[in-house]
């Protein structure tokens, strides 16, 4: 995740650069721009520091995180209950259809 994060971050802001004198890319560029106060090697941040990947070592966190998931569509509203969201691994573990998303089961 960190390279392509790292290359399309990159290109993006290159390609804002090169065309300022398109309003819109001005207008993107100062939205990614950091504050004086954040910098630390970088001016602009593209992505979110959201995505931290980690193991799954215990039983405990793997269905925590197998539960966690399925969720995230309903908490942002996006549907009612977790089996309206089509690309959800919801509906594979807990309906056993593979229809939309085939998957191999986490043991």
């Amino acid at each position: 995740m960190q390279r392509l994060e790292e290359r399309t971050a990159k290109f993006i802001l290159k390609n804002l650069r090169q065309n300022l004198q398109f309003p819109w890319c001005r207008s993107m560029r100062e939205r990614l721009k950091l504050p004086a106060t954040v910098h630390d090697q970088a001016h602009f941040r593209v992505w979110q520091r959201k995505f931290y990947d980690m193991n799954i070592w215990t039983e405990k966190k793997r269905l925590e995180k197998l539960n966690y998931m399925p969720m995230n569509p309903v908490k942002r509203r996006l549907v009612q209950k977790p089996g309206d969201w089509p690309f959800s691994s919801w509906r594979f573990y807990y309906l056993g259809d593979a229809s939309l998303l085939a998957m191999d089961r986490v043991p």
